[in-house]
Formats: C-alpha cells, sequence, structure tokens
C-alpha cells in the first residue's frame, strides 16, 4: 500500500515539480549563505579610487595628470564588490604638499589617516606612494564681453541699436599662457523670436576652459525695440573731389531714398538728415561711364537705408 503511494507521487507530474521547486530553493538559500558567509569576511585586494583634490590655494592653478589612487585595502568582500562596481572619489588636501618650482608632490602616507576616514576599512599601501601635478600662479586680466545672441524681430518693429552691457567687462583668472591672447569672452548664445518690446535679461558668459575664474560669470543685457515705419525721400546728389576746371552733369541728379525710422520721428527726420555723394576720383578722370553713389550722412534713427539707383552716369563739360 504504502509503495504503490510512493509510486503514485513520483508519477504525478505535479508533485514531481513541487519537489524539484523545493530542491532549487534548497539550493539557492544554501548559495546565499555560502555567499553573505564568505563576502562577510575581510579581504586584501587593490582597488582604483578616483582623486579630487581640495583646499588648494586661490593663487594656484593645479593641473595633474594623476587622476586615481591605486592602494590595497583591507575591508569586507561586500565593500570591496561595491568599490569595484561604484568607483569611489577620495578627497586629497593640496594645501599640504611639497611645491617645488612648478611641480607639486603629495606623499600619500602622510595623508593615510584622512584617506582611511573616507573609505569603509583601511589603507594597507599604495601602488604609488606619491602624486605629482603641475601648478602654476594664477595671473589676472580685464576683457571685453560679447554678446552673443540671435534675434529675430516681430514685423514692424527692430533694434535702436543701443544696446548696453554691465559689466561691459570681466576679471578672468587663469594661466599666464592661457591669458595672453585672450580678449574677449562671449556669452552663452541667447535665441529669442518674434520681438516687440524693450529687452531686458541676464546672461551666462561662456566658460569652455575649467582652469579660468570669470567675475562675474553674468552680465545685465539692455537693448532698446521700437516700432518702425517706413519712408521714402528724393535726395539731390552732391558732387565732391571736382576739379575747378572741369563741370559736370548727372544723370539723375537725384535718388529715390527709403529709410525705417521709429515710428514717434516721423516728424523729425527729413530730407536734410540724408546725403548721396558722387565722388569724381573714382572715375579716374572720366574712364568709367557710370560709378556708385554713396551715402556719408544719415538721420541716427534711421535703419535699413537703401536708394535708386545705386549707379549713376555723368558728362564732363570741359
Amino acid at each position: 500500500m504504502v509503495l504503490n503511494l510512493f509510486n503514485n507521487s513520483l508519477s504525478n507530474p505535479l508533485a514531481r515539480k513541487q519537489k524539484i521547486k523545493l530542491f532549487l530553493i534548497f539550493i539557492i538559500i544554501s548559495f546565499l549563505f555560502w555567499g553573505i558567509t564568505k563576502f562577510s569576511k575581510n579581504y586584501s585586494a587593490l582597488v582604483l579610487f578616483d582623486v579630487k583634490y581640495e583646499n588648494t590655494p586661490d593663487i594656484l592653478i593645479v593641473e595633474s595628470d594623476y587622476k586615481v589612487i591605486e592602494g590595497y585595502i583591507n575591508t569586507s568582500g561586500f565593500q570591496l564588490l561595491i568599490y569595484r562596481l561604484i568607483p569611489k572619489t577620495l578627497k586629497v588636501d593640496i594645501s599640504i604638499a611639497d611645491f617645488e618650482k612648478s611641480k607639486g608632490i603629495i606623499d600619500l602616507t602622510s595623508q593615510r589617516r584622512s584617506l582611511d576616514d573616507q573609505i569603509i576599512g583601511n589603507f594597507l599601501s599604495f601602488e604609488n606612494d606619491q602624486l605629482y601635478f603641475n601648478y602654476s600662479t594664477l595671473k589676472t586680466k580685464k576683457v571685453k564681453v560679447n554678446i552673443n545672441t540671435n534675434f529675430n524681430y516681430a514685423p514692424g518693429y527692430n533694434s535702436m541699436n543701443d544696446s548696453r552691457i554691465e559689466p561691459d567687462s570681466v576679471t578672468v583668472s587663469g594661466p599666464e599662457y592661457t591669458l595672453v591672447n585672450l580678449n574677449f569672452l562671449n556669452t552663452e548664445v541667447v535665441e529669442k523670436d518674434n520681438i516687440s518690446s524693450n529687452i531686458k535679461m541676464i546672461i551666462s558668459i561662456e566658460n569652455n576652459d575649467s582652469l579660468l575664474k570669470i567675475i562675474p560669470i553674468k552680465v545685465l543685457f539692455e537693448e532698446s525695440i521700437k516700432r518702425f515705419t517706413e519712408q521714402e525721400f528724393e535726395i539731390p546728389i552732391k558732387v565732391i573731389n571736382l576739379p575747378d576746371s572741369i563741370k559736370i552733369k548727372l544723370f539723375p541728379e537725384k535718388v529715390n531714398l527709403t529709410s525705417s525710422f521709429p515710428i514717434e520721428y516721423i516728424e523729425k527726420v527729413k530730407n536734410e538728415d540724408f546725403e548721396l555723394v558722387f565722388d569724381y576720383e573714382i572715375t579716374d578722370n572720366g574712364k568709367f561711364e557710370s560709378v556708385p553713389v554713396s551715402l556719408i550722412k544719415s538721420s541716427e534713427f534711421s535703419r535699413n537705408i537703401r536708394w535708386v539707383p545705386q549707379t549713376i552716369s555723368y558728362l564732363i563739360k570741359k
């Protein structure tokens, strides 16, 4: 009877699956206990740590090729695994380094206690007991700020070209070799569309060099925006550099000039605010049949000035 029950349980697929699951659970639990036991023990191994220098004197710029500390540490297996999977950054005090000419030396053994405090475990030794770094003294220079903008104005609106940057120059500190050819700094690119009102914004200065320190790092930018209108003027052409022995007739003697300006100045802009000239010198004593007309005076409010025709013909009378 008992034998039959045993045979029945073996032949029952559901019972067989349950036994397999129980066996696997037993294996997993055994493996976990084994792993916990093994990883709870302390081990000694070589671990790589990233380096961050702190307490750097304000007058120095540090440039180091040593980005890691290779040290043998004693800690639990769990902690070793974590350090291998997630690299830890150790802070190294640079203020107690030995400075010789342009090179500095950090003795890691003298900072072992500080390094031990930053890890779980303790350092046994280092692959390299010393970290070397180059340093240079900070130099300071005033440079201009260049506004880097991409503005698009709403139809009928334009800038008064009275932009103001405050401050218009900043103090830059860094290695001398970096500052020698540094004459200006750009701001970050600012894009703005459909502008129809005055602009006033704070813009950050672009800094692509980690060795440079900029004060201040932001500037104020202001610019007036006005609604513009367009008007035509008939401007007579003035002849310049004409010898006394020569008389000249221009064809035509007047040109149509079109200018945009703020709508509130429509009564203030007159023909007399513009001056177009025919320069006899560029004719090379009459060798050229036509020459361009040049604008030498315009209203301070005017924008987008153009005239027709651009070139004119002439007749010389001697």
